[in-house]
């Protein structure tokens, strides 16, 4: 009862009539960073940091391998709805099956991650696909769609100043293949089948897309660290296929977040899941804890305040991680474990919908399985 009625008064403090109603989007590799409330770029330095933050990669000290990671994604409307998403076939009428989605979003995705990380260079292969519908005006029926299925190959880089790599900046690079994208449509424009519907998605194009980031651990005395990070994500927004094309894709909208961290070593025993990570100078168990502010190039009059804030705590020990965050005013949740040689990592967080923090959450649901195999640095 306390946590929500701070949550309400959160809310309350910061509402603003100007924010837009639609979700931020940023980096979605991996599933622990959501379980921390996706605040995570002050930490990332290991393969993820090739998504969260390229700088990152300076502090890799072994050869990665990640051999896959696979994730599967959906929120409370497609476990509750599945016999509508089942009747959205060629023999029934979409219109009437898009008319029970009233008033919900539901959103799933698949995706999975290959890529090989060695010290200061990683390269990455992506395949993202995502489908969405959302209804909520019964009195205009608009129905907001999205699918979007990517195809991308990313190479990033980095580099340290000191000798104890306390600076760091690091750039990513990618090249996007994309189909679909976001549409509004009536209902008179949803014929009787799903080949209708398919048609509006049917738009290819290429997009090249390019990330700068920074950390820097500030000089304190002892094994405590504290990290700040900037990052900018798709500088100048990422746009897809050639301007003469009449149907192309939709873009990415740029992101540029800034984040703080603090990780705290805990006990004297050597973390083996740690050591093959980071090597043997940082093999203890840690407790952190992560803020990120995203999108600062989104004015408070374009986007509610708690829309933009991340918060996140992540507990590693030898068996496992668990992670606790806030994710804009939701509460966030995550673990993590190795099996041999499969990683099994599960999390939940909501994102905000509204035009304001608290107006619409959509909770979701993570599930992904990975296998990665480190090697000897050089």
């Amino acid at each position: 009862m306390l946590g929500k009625n701070i949550q309400i008064l959160f809310i309350l403090f910061f509402v603003s009539n100007n924010a837009s109603a639609r979700e931020l989007y940023g980096p979605d590799a991996g599933v622990v960073p959501f379980g921390m409330g996706r605040a995570y770029s002050a930490i990332a330095d290991d393969w993820l940091a090739l998504h969260y933050n390229p700088a990152g990669l300076a502090l890799v000290r072994k050869v990665d391998f990640q051999v896959f990671d696979i994730k599967v994604s959906s929120n409370q409307d497609v476990i509750g709805d599945y016999k509508n998403i089942s009747d959205l076939d060629s023999s029934g009428s979409t219109a009437s099956t898009l008319d029970k989605y009233a008033g919900k979003h539901v959103a799933a995705q698949i995706s999975n991650h290959t890529q090989i990380t060695v010290p200061y260079v990683a390269l990455g292969f992506s395949y993202d696909v995502r489908a969405e519908i959302d209804t909520q005006n019964k009195s205009l029926p608009v129905t907001n769609m999205r699918f979007t299925r990517d195809f991308k190959v990313s190479v990033g880089g980095a580099a340290s100043i000191g000798k104890q790599k306390d600076l760091r900046f690091g750039a990513r690079f990618d090249w996007i293949k994309r189909k679909g994208g976001y549409r509004k449509l009536r209902i008179d424009e949803i014929s009787g089948s799903t080949s209708a519907l398919v048609d509006f998605f049917n738009n290819y194009g290429d997009g090249i897309a390019g990330t700068f980031g920074m950390q820097y651990k500030l000089p304190l005395q002892g094994r405590t660290e504290v990290i700040t990070s900037f990052v900018w994500h798709d500088i100048g927004k990422t746009s897809y296929g050639s301007h003469t094309m009449a149907n192309r894709p939709t873009r990415t909208d740029d992101n540029i977040t800034v984040g703080a961290a603090i990780r705290l070593p805990i006990g004297g025993r050597k973390n083996r899941r740690l050591e093959r990570r980071y090597g043997p100078t940082r093999s203890t168990n840690h407790l952190t804890f992560a803020f990120d502010y995203s999108h600062l190039n989104y004015s408070l009059d374009e986007e509610h305040f708690p829309k933009h804030i991340h918060l996140g705590m992540n507990l590693d020990l030898p068996i496992l991680s668990i992670q606790l965050g806030l994710n804009q005013t939701s509460f966030t949740m995550g673990t993590s474990f190795d099996i041999g040689i499969i990683r099994v990592a599960v999390a939940t967080y909501a994102e905000e919908l509204g035009s304001y923090a608290g107006q619409r959450r959509d909770r979701r649901y993570l599930l992904s399985i990975g296998s990665g195999l480190g090697f000897k640095g050089f």
